[in-house]
């Protein structure tokens, strides 16, 4: 079996021609590729903790995080990367030559996604790096996420790339996708 060289996950073969550089991609990819060149993932990797932790770091991102209140700590932080499972994965989300957030999937299949770099909102990035997510783990469905009832971003980012409200958790809504 391949590894795609984007996501670096386990693939049939599907070559794309960029420029004078052939790559293998997965359908995936290359699907992400073919609709927008500036705008692609890679696996969260050691080197981009220090950016992560920044932008986690941040009440404007993490205060629709369920699980945090406050920043993060590095030695946490790096337990935590150091401590996933096998099923998880964590995708760097670029744009435009830069690292603007993550997309993600445990191993229950709960998906996140989140932009770090403001800069990147309301340019279609997050749909196409949540729909991305959806059509590479399509296997796994259904796959759902958690989001807080005063985040109206994600609630439309995520019905818009196919979710359903499902059921409410107090102040959680759970989204479900099951294409």
């Amino acid at each position: 079996m391949t590894t795609c060289d984007d996501c670096r996950l386990p693939t049939e073969a599907k070559q794309a021609h960029d420029g004078d550089e052939t790559r293998t991609l997965c359908k995936p990819c290359a699907t992400l590729v073919d609709s927008d060149r500036s705008i692609y993932v890679s696996p969260l990797e050691h080197d981009d903790l220090e950016l992560i932790l920044a932008w986690r770091s941040n009440p404007k991102v993490y205060r629709h995080f369920r699980l945090q209140d406050g920043p993060l700590d590095w030695d946490e932080h790096v337990a935590w990367f150091e401590s996933r499972g096998p099923d998880r994965h964590d995708f760097v989300i670029h744009y435009d030559g830069r690292r603007v957030g993550v997309v993600s999937i445990d191993g229950e299949n709960e998906v996140g996604i989140y932009l770090g770099d403001f800069s990147a909102h309301s340019h279609g990035v997050a749909t196409m790096a949540l729909n991305w997510l959806c059509n590479r783990f399509n296997e796994r469905t259904p796959l759902t996420a958690e989001i807080h009832e005063q985040n109206g971003a994600s609630k439309q980012l995520f019905t818009r790339c196919g979710f359903q409200q499902e059921s409410i958790d107090n102040e959680w809504l759970q989204y479900v996708y099951d294409p």
